[in-house]
């Protein structure tokens, strides 16, 4: 059985002839009552600090688990998130590959639409530049033949002719003389 202070303090003894000083054994017993009291305080203190320290180690524990369970989770996170990057990055590559391969199809068709276009208009070009030449030539020769037919007219003009045109010459003096001599012939008539 474990001993308190109370029971120290209320402790009786049975006389005896010669037996102890009741002062002193009381003394003692007051002595070793408050000697008990002050170890069971601080039994329950150094339990206190026991108890606060196993809360804290325990309070540390919890956040300890809660960190690694928050790290764990944070791992799983940043794993799916890589997962999810090479997957988006996968895609990301496919599509633009894709859109790639559309464009120089596109390219390729629009590329190939023009050079038919081209070749038409070429075609057609062409066809215009022999109906014109086929023009140019019609014109020119008709062109020709009515200069050739000028140059015979001009060949055969009067004034072309060295002894023609002296006779143009004396006619036309004949004509001047004449138109002369009738507008003397009648300023003398008006005169009279």
């Amino acid at each position: 059985m474990a001993l308190n202070p109370i029971d120290i303090r209320h402790q009786e003894f049975t006389s005896v002839l010669n037996g102890y000083k009741k002062k002193e054994v009381r003394a003692f017993l007051e002595q070793l009552a408050r000697e008990i009291e002050e170890l069971n305080r601080m039994q329950e203190k150094e339990i206190q600090r026991q108890q606060m320290m196993q809360q804290e180690v325990r309070q540390e524990a919890v956040h300890a688990s809660q960190a690694v369970d928050d790290l764990k989770r944070r791992e799983e996170l940043i794993s799916r998130t890589l997962v999810f990057a090479e997957k988006t990055k996968a895609d990301i590559i496919a599509n633009a590959r894709k859109e790639g391969e559309n464009i120089l199809q596109e390219a390729d068709i629009k590329a190939k639409r023009a050079i038919q276009e081209a070749k038409q208009y070429l075609s057609m070009l062409e066809h215009q530049y022999m109906h014109l030449k086929e023009q140019k030539r019609q014109f020119l020769m008709q062109f020709r033949a009515e200069l050739q037919t000028f140059m015979d007219r001009i060949g055969k003009d009067p004034l072309m002719i060295k002894e023609a045109e002296q006779l143009i010459d004396k006619e036309f003096n004949q004509i001047k003389e004449d138109i002369t001599q009738n507008k003397e012939q009648q300023g003398d008539n008006g005169n009279q």
